[in-house]
């Protein structure tokens, strides 16, 4: 496999998610207004608790948990349960700690973290022993359902297996793969890509991959070796349809392979699970003025000594006779020893520097594409951090499994340049990249 081939295969690092990222974009059916001591119900909630968990946790934690949720949020009995994680605490324990905890947050963005307010509530009703609630609930408007994400244009290409994935009751984990060909002939522009989730109970994040070749057309299993080609889109639970800008769209001619990865999540063993889950595609003849691009930057010399801390900054220039380039959008990725990435512009006429992709602290659950309209020119500096953490007892160095390390921040853009064809030159120590390390 070659650099770029495989610096793109290992776009597919979230293979290794297990942690439910869900937000208030996509609601569960499955709201406790209405529930009160006086309609029969004695592990009612307070109301004010009641909504906390309604409009903050109910998409996935619902009376019918979602996208791999592994338990319900809905009523007292739900809180004091011993939690699937460690039977040795109760959820509610659980609840107040990631509620808490800014690595790894509950609820994910782009749901709002629960408020100083929020917490003093749910922290009080610990305190005063949990009591059950004592008013009927008005519906705090949390707990219907909103509908899925959509596109302003008119989706013209289905991208869906050959057969649908069944999941044995027994799995509770599993990534499988499958590719569609499709017969594109004359040059075309993909402008849309919106996820289609045939079985939310299961799905828990779904990738789409433009790829180099055909891959079986029916759910295989499958790591992150196993895909190759840019990651056009990503979608988790909260997550919104992807549109290019008017400007631009991402070229097709010939015959066009996609790859689709999906992330199934069975963690309480249902039977008879089965999914067709993919994307819908908008394509056009009516070509945009410019092709789209996805290059990355970052680096690949990384070592981080065990019990030890590793902070790396490097600066890559572009070429000076390199063409204006507009950003669409940037999605910065490392894996579970991250704390910060970032990216910022040095430009050459002395301007303010831009954000070209934040994540501090990391958060290796919560990984997805991020607007941004930073317009980069010929000789400009972008200087692109990682640090990380190692309490283990061995080095970790960059691969692409999750245990590796890696520190990349993708870009989209328009018009597309030759950067693509020199990714190496944007992820390596070259002479085109210095990179400095923080002691």
């Amino acid at each position: 496999m070659n650099r770029s081939r495989y610096l793109f295969s290992a776009l597919s690092f979230l293979s290794a998610l297990v942690v439910v990222a869900c937000s208030d974009a996509e609601k569960g059916s499955s709201g406790s207004s209405g529930s009160g001591p006086e309609n029969g119900n004695a592990e009612a909630l307070p109301c004010d608790v009641d909504k906390i968990l309604s409009t903050k946790c109910q998409t996935c934690h619902g009376a019918s948990p979602k996208f791999g949720a592994p338990f319900p949020l809905v009523d007292r009995s739900d809180l004091v349960a011993p939690a699937v994680s460690d039977p040795n605490k109760k959820v509610y324990e659980l609840v107040a700690a990631r509620a808490r905890d800014t690595a790894r947050p509950m609820p994910p963005p782009p749901t709002e973290p629960l408020t100083a307010a929020e917490l003093a509530i749910f922290d009080q009703w610990i305190a005063a022993g949990m009591p059950a609630g004592k008013d009927t609930c008005v519906d705090p408007g949390g707990g219907g359902t909103i509908d899925p994400p959509t596109l302003s244009c008119t989706p013209d290409v289905l991208l869906a297996p050959s057969a649908p994935y069944v999941m044995p009751k027994d799995v509770q984990d599993q990534y499988m793969c499958y590719g569609v060909d499709v017969e594109i002939g004359q040059k075309r522009h993909l402008v849309g890509i919106v996820p289609r989730i045939d079985n939310s109970t299961i799905v828990h994040h779904i990738l789409l991959f433009k790829a180099d070749e055909a891959s079986p057309s029916t759910p295989t299993p499958c790591n992150g070796g196993d895909i190759m080609g840019p990651l056009l889109a990503v979608w988790a639970p909260g997550g919104k349809a992807t549109e290019l800008p008017l400007e631009a769209g991402f070229p097709l001619e010939g015959t066009a392979h996609f790859t689709i990865q999906v992330h199934y999540s069975n963690i309480k063993g249902l039977d008879g699970q089965q999914d067709s889950t993919g994307f819908d595609v908008c394509t056009t003849t009516e070509l945009r003025p410019n092709d789209a691009g996805i290059f990355a930057l970052g680096t690949e010399d990384i070592n981080i000594p065990p019990h030890g801390s590793l902070d790396v900054s490097c600066d890559y220039q572009f070429p000076r006779d390199m063409g204006a380039i507009s950003v669409i959008s940037v999605m910065p990725h490392m894996h579970t020893l991250g704390k910060h990435l970032s990216s910022n512009t040095v430009p050459t006429d002395g301007s303010e520097p831009s954000n070209l992709g934040l994540a501090d602290p990391w958060n290796f659950d919560n990984q997805i594409w991020y607007d941004n309209d930073t317009i980069l020119r010929g000789g400009d500096t972008v200087r692109t951090r990682c640090a990380w953490d190692n309490p283990g007892n061995r080095a970790v160095e960059f691969g692409e499994r999750t245990q590796d390390e890696m520190c990349y921040n993708f870009v989209m853009y328009y018009p597309s340049q030759e950067l693509e064809s020199k990714v190496e030159d944007l992820t390596s120590p070259t002479e085109d990249v210095s990179c400095v390390t923080t002691k």
